[in-house]
């Protein structure tokens, strides 16, 4: 009987520290996976800064802006790529 007691809570032990091992996995893919959602968030923070600046009249209250204009890349409307690319020149060729 004590035999079987033993054995039982050697292999208890064995499966709570397997557990505890996933545990310590699980926490850390989800501190990973928290600093990837962290990073996302403030991107896009800055991505929507970006569009209401570039949406917004401008208030020249000292001036123009001193700020350079940011250059867009042109893309090709069928093909979703730039118009030089290959993609674009076979997809636009009649």
């Amino acid at each position: 009987m004590r035999a079987v007691l033993g054995a039982r809570r050697k292999a208890a032990m064995v499966r709570v520290e397997e557990l505890e091992a996933e545990l310590e996995w699980g926490r850390e893919d989800l501190a990973d996976a928290e600093e990837v959602l962290r990073r996302r968030v403030i991107g896009l923070e800055q991505y929507l800064e970006a569009l209401a600046e570039e949406d917004a009249p401008a208030m020249a209250v000292g001036g123009p802006s001193r700020r350079k204009p940011v250059a867009r890349a042109v893309r090709c409307r069928i093909a979703r790529t730039r118009p030089g690319s290959r993609t674009c020149r076979s997809t636009t060729r009649r």
